[in-house]
């Protein structure tokens, strides 16, 4: 009895250790991140710092502590870290077998974090605002062009990962095609998702990003080159037409603003008159006619990009994997966790994103539980093996294991969240020949993009591959434990040892929720042609004030504003 009591107790330590581990670390997390929304960049940094320390989280630290950085003002030491984290995120990470396999064998937060294609672009996009904001500090001619010129370096760094990224996905123009193609083609398609879960991910991929490119036209605008802004704010408008403003969800006037800066280049780049106009007339509303015509000879501009709020954090999905032996299928469930938030937003998106629509799956099962069993089946995803692969499994015992005992599987997905939707308003305070001239408030600020709506987009597209991964991970892990109880002789020894391999297999489960946190969750833009002179710009969004304090803006130079709004 005391043998069996001492047991017990290992049995309740492993499970205990595995938990505290996963919760420290979120908790942890969480911590930093709330030290981030109040503004505390410091403090958010110190935290974030003890626990982004091991091996596997290395491109992560670079790149939170980078952006951290960055917020505070600290440009150099921000790009230093940028840097090392390019240098990691620009490598395939060559696979470390031991790495790979204790990863498959604990979870995968075991393995190396390689990052998002997105965050490997915003990457060289903070880079290349840090360089600026350096350039604007510098009082030396020499200096402030080699600044200037670092920073179109990134720019170019964004522009072939951009060129990569769209080579391996289809474009907004792919898209479009396969709406209107011809109804067999149209069928085949349909035919087609039988076996990849009758969701189309194409439409969910990151093919491109027109606020990146938005940026790089900025970029060359400042520094002169005033038709690769051109080529750079038309590629942006192309794709905020396309596609990219209907995908994440943003004004579509995205792309007249654009366009209106597409014929400022043409202007300052000697276009001949009627082609100006006749882009003039074709791409841009009354509306935004007027503001291009605010654009004066000889004045300067303010320009404010209002980085938001916070990319959401991912969570973890339990799911439970059951065997369906006269089906020949694997039947996976959510857990159903009550009437909590995280627990209604993790069974939406389990059926939003896996339950079963494939008709195959319906007729599975309907076979299995007749009308009912289909109607059951929206809350269930079914993984058909068939018979031949259900005969290796049973020669495997693993079909007896799944009778035997509940196999839990973890997803990540992402939690509900709302965009604030606040109109940011701008009051300029001009002084000239000390007389103060109230300017009347401005109220153009554009939301131009949302990373927090990429992000989600981008684990939806990756998700059908994450259940399939976790399935394999546990499936090897838990007839692992059910071999090693197997071979013991001694029932009792055997019963105690399958009892420990179960609750630490299922204790240890485990999702990647890891992803760049302090990166913005949306970005505004807003641009103010303004005659030149001393000004003290206050922005005002949501009840929450910044001041830039009192600048002077030359004629024909643009001082851009980096603002970091954490609320």
């Amino acid at each position: 009895m005391r043998a069996l009591h001492t047991l017990k107790s290992s049995i309740f330590l492993v499970a205990l250790s595995f938990l505290t581990g996963c919760a420290t670390y979120k908790q942890d997390i969480d911590a930093g991140l709330s030290l981030a929304k109040e503004g505390d960049w410091k403090g958010a940094e110190s935290k974030l710092e003890g626990i982004l320390d091991s091996p596997e989280d290395k491109l992560l630290y670079y790149m939170e502590i980078g952006a951290l950085a960055q917020n505070q003002g600290d440009f150099e030491r921000s790009n230093a870290l940028l840097e090392q984290a390019e240098r990691l995120s620009d490598t395939f990470f060559p696979d470390n077998f031991s790495n790979r396999s204790w990863a498959l064998l604990s979870n995968p937060r075991q393995s190396d974090y390689r990052g998002s294609g997105m965050e490997r672009v915003y990457i060289s996009y903070l880079k290349s605002l840090n360089y600026l904001a350096l350039a604007e500090q510098e009082s030396t001619l020499t200096k402030k062009r080699q600044l200037n010129d670092a920073a179109l370096v990134e720019v170019r760094r964004i522009d072939i990962k951009l060129n990569e990224i769209r080579a391996q996905n289809p474009s907004y123009q792919d898209l479009n095609a396969k709406e209107n193609q011809a109804f067999y083609l149209k069928a085949l398609s349909w035919l087609g998702d039988f076996y990849t879960g009758g969701r189309d991910t194409d439409k969910f991929l990151y093919r491109d990003d027109a606020w990146a490119r938005y940026l790089e036209g900025l970029q060359y605008e400042i520094s002169g080159d005033y038709d690769d802004a051109r080529i750079s704010y038309q590629k942006a408008a192309n794709l905020y037409q396309d596609g990219y403003a209907k995908q994440y969800d943003l004004p579509s006037v995205t792309a007249e603003r654009a366009w209106l800066d597409v014929i400022r280049m043409m202007q300052k780049g000697g276009y001949n008159h009627r082609e100006i106009q006749r882009q003039i007339d074709t791409q841009l509303s009354a509306e935004m006619q007027t503001t291009l015509k605010q654009y004066q000879k000889g004045d300067a501009e303010l320009v404010i990009l209002e980085h938001q709020g916070f990319i959401p954090d991912k969570s973890e999905m339990t799911v439970l994997l059951y065997a369906d032996p006269n089906a020949y299928s694997l039947v996976l469930e959510p857990l159903h966790g009550g009437g909590t938030q995280a627990a209604n937003d993790a069974f939406r998106w389990f059926t939003m994103v896996y339950a079963d629509i494939n008709p195959l799956n319906l007729i599975a099962n309907y076979k299995t539980g007749g009308a009912w069993g289909t109607f059951s089946g929206i809350f269930t995803k079914r993984v058909i093996l068939g018979r031949p692969a259900w005969q290796q499994l049973s020669s495997s015992k693993v079909d007896t294991l799944l009778t035997e005992q509940v196999v839990r599987v973890t997803v990540p997905y992402y939690q509900r969240f709302t965009l604030d939707q606040h109109q940011p308003t701008l009051q300029l305070n001009q002084t000239t020949k000390n007389t103060k001239v109230d300017h009347p408030t401005i109220t153009r600020g554009l939301t131009m993009t949302s990373l927090a709506d990429i992000a989600l987009q981008e684990q939806l597209a990756q998700a059908q591959r994450d259940i399939y991964e976790s399935l394999v991970r546990e499936l090897l892990r838990s007839w692992l434990a059910y071999q090693v109880s197997s071979n013991v002789q001694d029932q009792n020894a055997a019963l105690i040892l399958n009892l420990i391999g179960q609750v630490a297999v299922f204790a240890s489960s485990a999702a990647d929720t890891r992803n760049w946190l302090t990166l913005p969750a949306q970005v505004r833009l807003t641009r103010e042609p303004l005659s030149p002179g001393d000004y003290t710009p206050t922005y005002k969004v949501n009840e929450n004030v910044f001041s830039l304090g009192k600048v002077t803006l030359e004629a024909n130079k643009i001082k851009v504003w980096n603002l970091r709004n954490p609320y």
